[in-house]
C-alpha cells in the first residue's frame, strides 16, 4: 500500500463503558474485511486472499478480537483534548465544518452492544462491513446518539454551552 492509498480518519469507540479516540488509516476500521473482499469478488473482480499478516492477522474485529486489535493500534490512540486543541487553532479561520472535517469522527464503534454508526461524506460504506450479529447504520451519531451512549462531555467540540460543530454548520450555511 502506498501512502496515496491511505486515508487518515478519526474513529470513536465505546468499549467496556469507556469512550476512546483513534486517528489512523480508514481501512483498519473495516471490521470484517472478508465481507469487503467478498463484495468485490461478487462484482467480478479478481481479489487475492488477504495475507495472514494483513491488519495484524485480525480479519474480523469483534468482541472476541477487540482487545488484541486495540493493543495493535494503541499507537494511534489519542486523547480528545488533542482534537479539541486543533479545533480551537483552526476554528476562527474555518468558513464551515468542511475546513475542519478531518478532526471529526466518521465512525462510532460500540463494542459493548455490537453496533456501528458511521457518518462520512464519501468512501467505503463502513457500516456495511461489520461482523455477524452486529448492526450498522449510517447516522449522524455526533448529534443523534443518546447521552448515555455518547455523552456530551466526550464530544471535544462542545465546550460549556457552545457546540462548535453546530456553529460551524451554521457558518457554512451563512457563507453559501
Amino acid at each position: 500500500m502506498s501512502t496515496l492509498d491511505v486515508e487518515i480518519v478519526v474513529v470513536v469507540i465505546r468499549y467496556e463503558g469507556k469512550i476512546r479516540w483513534f486517528r489512523c488509516d480508514r481501512d483498519l476500521w473495516l471490521l470484517d474485511v472478508n465481507k469487503w473482499r467478498n463484495e468485490f469478488i461478487k462484482h467480478g473482480y479478481d481479489v487475492p486472499e488477504f495475507k495472514n499478516s494483513y491488519r495484524f492477522g485480525i480479519h474480523i474485529v469483534n468482541q472476541d478480537t477487540v482487545q488484541q486489535f486495540l493493543s495493535c493500534i494503541s499507537e494511534f490512540e489519542l486523547h480528545k483534548d488533542e482534537l479539541s486543541i486543533e479545533l480551537a487553532k483552526r476554528y476562527t479561520t474555518a468558513s464551515s465544518w468542511w475546513d475542519v472535517s478531518d478532526l471529526f469522527p466518521i465512525m462510532f464503534v460500540n463494542f459493548d452492544v455490537r453496533k456501528v454508526g458511521a457518518f462520512y461524506f464519501e468512501g467505503t460504506p463502513m457500516e456495511r462491513y461489520i461482523p455477524d450479529d452486529w448492526t450498522g447504520e449510517f447516522i449522524d451519531f455526533a448529534n443523534d446518539y443518546p447521552e448515555e451512549v455518547f455523552p456530551k462531555e466526550e464530544k471535544f467540540w462542545i465546550k460549556g454551552h457552545s457546540d462548535l460543530l453546530q456553529l460551524l454548520n451554521e457558518r457554512g450555511v451563512d457563507n453559501s
